[in-house]
């Protein structure tokens, strides 16, 4: 009978003693929704987050650390009956406070996104670093990176770059990086082994001021992808032309109610596996927004459902997509939730998992 795992990054780095557990392993049962402790991997620094390859079953790990110059991916094999991570290999992700791994669409390659607490030019200071898969899993050494801020960058700016995530388009060709610093999302041609980074025909899809493009998702159709901007708190449809890399952004929603004052970040997004629904996380408003997608790819506001603790950094939707599992980074642990395939509704199971500040949860299912 195949197992699914939900692997779950938490931060153990100047948490208080005792409670950071670094990468936490769950059996997932996918008819109820319970999941149950089955490793824990503790010997890396703020594994905040998770990349998993479930056909050569392997997982990557961010090592997030501000107070690094150059944070660090590692590779880890997993043991598919017990879920256990074994170590491989680690690298410099070349830049600070790394903070996503992204795959290319063959998973023979990994993009690291740094967002960059560091003093303008500290070096390495890139936003953006490219790795190669060894045979093993393994990383090999980062054979190109790119710098969007100061004297080296890519492109001219005066902004602070903070590079939020790194996604390939679904035909392969460009890579996408969203930097929330400059307002932008970044486009690159997808380099081969040794290549450096170079960008695209239209290099940059230019967001509002003070948008803050955090993440991006493309829909299974690969025609429309979905940004969600932090720090203004809203979602943006776009349509890609991938004859010159181009996004168009053809719609924006709010990602709060009208009537909501408060402070709020938004941080994580996510299209149901049936691609009829778009979720998207508050920070402050501390709830999960609901969309539905029509044919058009356009998004229609379903409603916000709590999150059940304190900055919901993270979400997962389990792969029979019957369950969605929220990592409340600052309180409350991961939250379980039901969702209905038919109307999107999420339904809070109150079942939790004590984790003191759960980052990212991927899910995996072995043979």
């Amino acid at each position: 009978m195949p197992k699914t795992f939900a692997f779950v990054g938490n931060l153990n780095r100047n948490a208080l003693p005792g409670k950071g557990k670094g990468i936490s392993v769950f059996q997932f049962d996918g008819e109820t929704g319970d999941m149950t402790l089955a490793s824990e991997y503790l010997a890396i620094d703020n594994p905040g987050y998770l990349a998993i390859d479930e056909k050569r079953q392997r997982l990557y790990a961010a090592a997030e650390v501000p107070a690094w110059n150059e944070n660090l991916a590692a590779a880890f094999d997993i043991d598919p009956s017990t879920g256990a991570l074994s170590y491989i290999n680690m690298q410099s992700t070349l830049g600070n406070t790394t903070c996503h791994l992204g795959f290319d669409q063959t998973r023979e390659m990994i993009f690291a996104s740094n967002y960059t607490v560091a003093e303008l030019g500290v070096r390495p200071g890139n936003a953006i670093t490219a790795f190669a898969l060894r045979a093993d899993g393994g990383l090999e050494p980062a054979f190109a990176a790119a710098i969007h801020e100061g004297q080296n960058a890519i492109l001219p700016t005066e902004k602070r770059q903070h590079g939020h995530c790194a996604v390939a388009s679904p035909d392969n060709h460009t890579v996408f990086v969203c930097d929330l610093g400059l307002d932008r999302i970044m486009a690159y041609r997808l380099p081969k082994k040794g290549e450096s980074l170079s960008l695209a025909v239209t290099p940059f899809t230019q967001m509002p001021e003070g948008a803050g493009p955090r993440h991006m998702v493309f829909h299974p159709n690969g025609k429309i992808a979905y940004v969600i901007n932090e720090l203004n708190s809203t979602v943006s449809v776009l349509d890609y032309n991938p004859e010159n890399a181009t996004l168009t952004v053809i719609q924006t929603l709010p990602a709060l109610p009208d009537d909501f004052t408060g402070t709020n970040t938004c941080a994580e997004i996510a299209v149901s596996p049936d691609g009829r629904f778009l979720y998207g996380s508050n920070r402050g408003h501390n709830s999960i927004v609901s969309y539905s997608i029509a044919a058009s790819g356009e998004i229609t506001l379903i409603g916000w459902t709590p999150s059940q603790g304190i900055g919901p950094r993270n979400f997962a939707i389990d792969p029979s997509g019957k369950f969605m599992l929220v990592a409340n980074q600052k309180g409350g642990g991961i939250a379980i939730f039901k969702r209905d395939i038919h109307t999107g509704a999420l339904e809070d199971t109150g079942k939790r998992v004590a984790l003191e500040t759960p980052m990212r949860i991927v899910f995996g299912t072995f043979h």
